[in-house]
């Protein structure tokens, strides 16, 4: 099976072109040369106003697939469900949890979404209800099934200063968290740096998809401000295959 990752579409953004983008990047994932199953959408769908939400999700609908969303720090979580359930209300909404929680079982791979929105915060936080909503869920797989979890923020330090200069104090525990489970957490898929960065924990792929909007300079030398870079922008797909994990960063066309 064959799925695709996107992150931080940013619609609203007024300095940048990011719903022309986005409408690309849709056409890219929709001519992909292999059959897809979903879409991964990790997070900054807008910035902030009603009218963006529904505006990345109508571009959103143009997809061939089902998608699925979860809030990064610049959206709010009320405002991205009151849009979904408007906007694209096949999505799932919350699952006992409060936040845009929910789990999907209806691939080969068992989706976990995880909101770590909190307003302000731009590494989030995982509150205990969240982690522990996380922990019954990974719990619960008697068949073993292979699982993907979604999550706004890359949760460990990346050599980036601006995004490291405030880690999420809730890392660690996210990190412990998926350790348990290593024998059926497959892949985190991440948003947040605008840029493709890999890691793992404790051999568990973690992955950031590019931003459709916009990339940012990897600012390893600090800088005052995240700096845009003209390069290209992308998605990922991955391959699930006899238990293995390919992946593969797809170019969009200018």
């Amino acid at each position: 099976m064959y799925f695709a990752h996107i992150s931080d579409l940013h619609i609203g953004d007024p300095s940048k072109k990011g719903s022309e983008n986005l409408r690309r990047i849709v056409a890219e994932i929709n001519r992909f040369c292999a059959p897809l199953e979903f879409v991964l959408v990790t997070g900054d769908i807008a910035q902030g106003a009603g009218k963006h939400y529904t505006e990345a999700l109508e571009i959103l609908n143009g997809l061939k697939v089902p998608y699925y969303v979860i809030p990064g720090n610049k959206d709010g979580t009320e405002k991205l469900i009151v849009a979904l359930r408007d906007t694209y209300p096949f999505h799932p909404l919350p699952q006992v949890c409060d936040g845009l929680q929910y789990v999907v079982d209806d691939y080969e791979l068992r989706l976990i979404a995880v909101d770590t929105y909190k307003e302000g915060v731009m590494n989030g936080e995982l509150s205990e209800e969240r982690l522990q909503w996380l922990k019954e869920k990974l719990m619960d797989n008697p068949g073993k099934k292979p699982v993907v979890i979604m999550v706004h923020q890359f949760p460990f330090q990346t050599g980036l200063h601006t995004f490291d200069r405030m880690g999420g104090s809730w890392y660690e525990k996210f990190r412990y968290t998926v350790s348990d489970h290593k024998d059926t957490v497959k892949l985190v898929v991440c948003g947040h740096l605008h840029n493709p960065v890999s890691g793992n924990i404790d051999g568990v792929p973690v992955v950031t998809a590019p931003s459709t909007n916009w990339r940012a300079k990897y600012d390893i030398v600090p800088v005052e401000n995240i700096v845009a870079e003209d390069k290209p922008l992308g998605f990922y797909v991955y391959r699930y295959e006899a238990g293995l994990l390919t992946s593969y960063l797809v170019p969009a066309h200018p």
